[in-house]
């Protein structure tokens, strides 16, 4: 993977726990994610990379959302699924990148909605900056109602699919923008009666 190679170092060594017990628990409960330990930590000038692999994409959302605590700038822990690359920084859950089909929302066979946006400032300047192609909101699927988060672009339609029954939506995010000033970052919504936004 082209991120693998930029950020790849001959410094990469394991996670490192205080005690045996703290090790055992991070992987059990790694394990009980369906995570298996990728290529472990990498280093270099961009920050350090706690990189696993997981066949289950939610559960490696859940996973980065529940059992991982960042607190440190350039420290990033990613999980590889077939549904794209997701991490978790200092300023929370993050997509990699959106996949090739998700830029195809006509394809969609359901208008799925926006229910509420999780990138904060950091990741609107991402994008702004030309650092990434997605920011993260809630989505609610438009077949079975079952919500969750993703990836979608900004100030355009997206194609997701609903983890829970597989239906094809398209969200649009044009209902949401920011403004960037010198001091920072205002982010603007409306939410509807119905919730959506």
């Amino acid at each position: 993977m082209g991120w693998f190679k930029k950020r790849r170092s001959d410094a990469a060594a394991p996670i490192v726990f205080a005690t045996r017990a703290e090790a055992e628990a991070a992987e059990a409960k790694q394990a009980a994610a369906g995570l298996e330990p990728g290529y472990g930590r990498l280093r270099n000038a961009s920050g350090t990379y706690y990189v696993f692999r997981g066949s289950d994409t939610e559960k490696a959302k859940q996973y980065l959302r529940d059992e991982v605590n960042v607190t440190r700038e350039l420290t990033y822990y990613v999980v590889e699924t077939p549904n794209g690359n997701w991490g978790k920084d200092i300023d929370g859950l993050y997509l990699e990148n959106l996949l090739p089909w998700q830029r195809n929302a006509a394809a969609a066979e359901h208008q799925g909605h926006i229910i509420g946006v999780l990138t904060g400032a950091t990741g609107f300047v991402a994008i702004d900056d030309g650092g990434g192609d997605n920011f993260i909101v809630c989505v609610r699927c438009g077949d079975c109602g079952h919500e969750w988060e993703d990836g979608v672009r900004y100030q355009n339609s997206t194609a997701v699919r609903c983890p829970s029954c597989a239906a094809l939506n398209s969200v649009d995010s044009r209902r949401i923008s920011y403004k960037r000033y010198s001091d920072g970052v205002t982010i603007s919504y409306e939410i509807r009666p119905d919730g959506t936004i």
